[in-house]
């Protein structure tokens, strides 16, 4: 390959990307839904800059470049850079915020967990107006005895583990310092002969954007990456011990959030040991993952007797991953594609600059190389997959389905780099440019753009927290997401208690209501949820939100509690 050849594509194909963002943007508008205001708020610009970084460091390249080297060390320097990093971004660029309720869950569960316990207990009120205190994305029951999120509880288990250590918040920052290393060890194992290689993809890694800021976030997907990633280092090893231990890895990967992501991963890659009729070992995983599977079918049963209060209460729609997966599948989705072509423009605009073009190199070898062929072949799975069930994705950086992959992203590209032939030693020069482009000009500009989106809701929580009130109403539709400020902790101890004002009815305000001294209720008014509905570009909590707050207020009132607005 020559440097014309390395430098042309280069430049076009990220061009392209982003006036495909910008013509989805024209054509649709930034308020069909969230997928839709992100290529029209973010994304658009982050892939027109792409393409201007590119073109500009592709400006002059030197002829000679000496091999990009480096050991262990590295890595592991690589990743405590990016880890303290993040672990600072938490606090001051997301403001020390849960902003989805993905996040939320994972922290709740987590507060659970770390008082050894698996659920947490309900009672009083409670138990019948569960509703009121914000129960998205939780185990559903006919009568309540108790609360859990109701994704797989190994995310939130890390959790509190390092909330046991000091702070939960470690947790994304740790899975960023081991995926590092474990990326570094899948070169070295593909690449044994080629020191290089590791080096190109740990530039790669901490290139990424959407590496990076979620591992600011509670989400689970860093976990995903790095499980993956030591995954694939164990699975290479192709030894007896090691691929019990990959066994023990699958088994905590397909138990941190949804139990899909890990196999989507995995079985391109272990249909190769088929492939080289390697019968002993195929048999070894497969007995392996069936055990692995079964359990994790089980748990969601085992946790939903755990809330039901009515032993003999039918089990509803939603508490099996089946029933769940039929429900969203035909939900539907009448802009399946337009997410789809978004989440996918908004997967490499927060990837190294460099990604896509190497990824198309690296996919030719795709071809011949089984390796990388499956590698390939969970990127497009996992893309069919949720193409088919869920393509709209809702918060996140990135498009975070495809986060466990990036390490399949990476080491793709790492095929690409090893054909660039004449074209090396400029392939260097760029790589080094592109990535320093990435860490002075990209990544501020993403994080600036993350924290614009996180800091309304943060503030907005900050004061309810200081509002003094015993409780706090909020609209679920006031302004966008404002449902995700109704998060309580799961003993119910702190005050305020934040309630959703459409759960309200005359038995809970009853209740609320009669002890004394009179508790103050605080409804969320406009001036508190203006600046979310600005980060949107709309208005906040109208008349008829406004006439809501005032008729549930003036009944409590006649109940004897004290109510006010925050303004």
């Amino acid at each position: 390959m020559t440097q014309k050849e390395l430098l042309g594509p280069t430049v076009r194909r990220t061009a392209v990307l982003a006036i495909m963002a910008f013509l989805i943007a024209a054509l649709l508008g930034p308020n069909a839904n969230l997928t839709l205001f992100y290529l029209h708020r973010q994304d658009r610009w982050l892939l027109l800059v792409a393409a201007l970084l590119l073109a500009l460091c592709a400006w002059r390249l030197p002829a000679r470049m000496q091999a990009l080297t480096g050991d262990r060390q590295l890595a592991f320097a690589v990743g405590a850079v990016m880890a303290c990093a993040a672990f600072a971004g938490h606090y001051g660029i997301l403001s020390g915020y849960d902003l989805s309720r993905d996040e939320q869950m994972a922290n709740f569960d987590a507060a659970v967990f770390a008082q050894g316990r698996l659920v947490a207990p309900l009672s009083g009120i409670w138990r019948d107006h569960a509703e009121a205190l914000n129960t998205m994305f939780m185990y559903p029951t006919n009568h309540t005895a108790g609360w859990i999120s109701a994704y797989l509880p190994l995310n939130a288990a890390f959790r509190a583990f390092f909330g046991l250590l000091g702070d939960a918040a470690l947790t994304g920052p740790a899975m960023l310092l081991i995926g590092a290393v474990a990326l570094w060890g899948c070169t070295r194992r593909i690449w044994p002969d080629n020191r290089e290689t590791g080096v190109v993809a740990l530039l790669l890694y901490i290139g990424s954007g959407q590496i990076f800021f979620n591992g600011m976030t509670a989400y689970a997907m860093p976990a995903h990456l790095t499980l993956n990633l030591c995954w694939l280092w164990l699975f290479l090893r192709r030894k007896t011990g090691t691929d019990l231990a990959a066994l023990a890895v699958g088994f905590i990967a397909v138990g941190l959030h949804q139990p899909i992501m890990h196999p989507m991963f995995a079985a391109p890659i272990l249909f190769t040991v088929v492939l080289d009729r390697d019968w002993r070992r195929a048999a070894l995983y497969l007995g392996g993952y069936a055990v692995i599977g079964a359990f994790w079918a089980w748990w969601p049963t085992a946790m939903w007797q755990l809330v039901e209060a009515d032993a003999l209460a039918p089990r509803g729609e939603g508490v099996d991953y089946i029933s769940r997966l039929v429900a969203t599948v035909l939900d539907g989705d009448t802009m399946r594609v337009a997410n789809m072509m978004s989440n996918i423009l908004r997967f490499f605009a927060w990837q190294h600059l460099l990604l896509l073009p190497l990824l198309l190199w690296g996919i030719a070898v795709a071809r011949k190389d089984r390796l990388a062929g499956a590698l390939a072949g969970g990127i497009a799975l996992t893309a069919v997959v949720m193409f088919i069930i869920l393509p709209y994705q809702g918060h996140g950086f990135g498009y975070r389905y495809l986060h466990g992959l990036i390490g399949n992203f990476i080491l793709l590209a790492v095929y690409g780099w090893a054909r660039l032939g004449d074209a090396l030693p400029c392939g260097r020069s760029l790589l080094l440019r592109t990535t320093v482009a990435a860490l002075f000009v990209t990544f501020p500009l993403q994080a600036w753009m993350a924290h614009a989106f996180y800091a309304p809701a943060a503030r907005a929580s900050e004061r309810i927290v200081k509002s003094g009130a015993d409780y706090v109403v909020i609209g679920a539709d006031d302004a966008p997401f404002t449902i995700d400020l109704v998060i309580n902790s799961p003993d119910l101890v702190g005050r305020p208690i934040r309630l959703v004002r459409s759960s309200i009815d005359f038995e809970l305000v009853q209740a609320l209501c009669a002890p004394r001294p009179a508790p103050l209720v605080i409804f969320a008014g406009k001036g508190l949820l203006q600046p979310i509905g600005a980060t949107f570009g709309l208005d906040a909590a109208e008349s008829d939100a406004q006439e809501a707050n005032r008729g549930i207020a003036s009944h409590m009132r006649e109940f004897g509690c004290r109510t006010a607005i925050i303004e």
